[in-house]
């Protein structure tokens, strides 16, 4: 894990559990934290093999998603400083409804 992702959420759930009535109930809870934190690792151990022979076909590509993330993360900084991302998220939960479930 990356520290500065699992410090303020980990911090969260150790607080949650500090104020579950039971002591199953925190336990319950810190493990499904770690069960979530522990199964993208254990899913890329067993898939490395496969993502070896994907990633040899992607180097041809590299410089396109390169362009294509960096240009996301840009617009993505400029709505945010405009204050404009959430007006983009409106307006994604109306073309798509069903975003709405998530979360």
């Amino acid at each position: 894990g990356w520290t500065p992702c699992i410090g303020p959420i980990l911090g969260s759930i150790l607080a949650l559990a500090s104020i579950e009535e039971t002591l199953l109930k925190a336990v319950i809870l810190l493990s499904l934290y770690s069960l979530g934190l522990a199964i993208p690792f254990i899913f890329s151990g067993y898939l490395i093999q496969k993502f070896m022979l994907v990633s040899k076909n992607l180097k041809q590509k590299m410089i396109l998603i390169n362009r294509i993330g960096g240009s996301l993360l840009l617009i993505t900084g400029i709505l945010i400083i405009t204050n404009h991302l959430q007006v983009v998220g409106y307006y994604l939960l109306e073309i798509l409804p069903f975003l709405q479930n998530f979360g």
